[in-house]
């Protein structure tokens, strides 16, 4: 495996076929990830436990549509701070709009999102969730035990710097 957690897409497809030939089950995370928070964290951590390993892909700045000033750090630092985290295997940027196209690439053994995704209201993560299933691999949602938003912790700094 690469030193660096952070690897390209194609490096990405190539340690998954590697994965695969070895038996090592692939757990997939994908979001923004813009002001890392305990929810996260939680997130991540359950993710972990039931992957071999954990590759959490990462939605580039320009595909992010989360209002004025979103996100707050760019890809670098939020590809960073994932990266520094010990639960988490590998990091890509995905420059797409939603995780669907790297999901068809890397099937990924499972697909992770928080308990706030579970009624599947958002189409992009009901497209995923196809996507992951149609690739033979499974969705799976991590316990809402810890729960934040990167969106209230900004509202939360929005507020004490104004």
């Amino acid at each position: 495996m690469s030193p660096s957690k952070k690897i390209s897409i194609p490096e990405a497809l190539e340690l998954r076929e590697q994965f695969a030939r070895s038996g090592i089950s692939l757990g997939m995370c994908h979001g923004c990830f813009d002001i890392l928070h305990s929810g996260h964290i939680h997130h991540l951590s359950q993710a972990a436990k039931h992957s071999d390993r954990l590759l959490v892909s990462v939605t580039a700045a320009k595909s992010i549509n989360k209002g004025p000033g979103r996100p707050i750090f760019d890809d670098t630092a939020r590809t960073t701070v994932l990266a520094a985290l010990e639960v988490v295997d590998l990091v890509v940027l995905n420059e797409e709009l939603t995780a669907v196209p790297l999901i068809q690439a890397l099937k990924p053994d499972h697909y992770f999102k928080g308990a706030d995704y579970a009624d599947l209201q958002d189409p992009r993560v009901a497209a995923e969730v196809a996507a992951v299933e149609a690739a033979g691999g499974t969705f799976v949602l991590t316990d809402g035990a810890v729960f934040d938003s990167s969106t209230r912790a900004a509202g939360l700094l929005s507020r004490t710097r104004s």
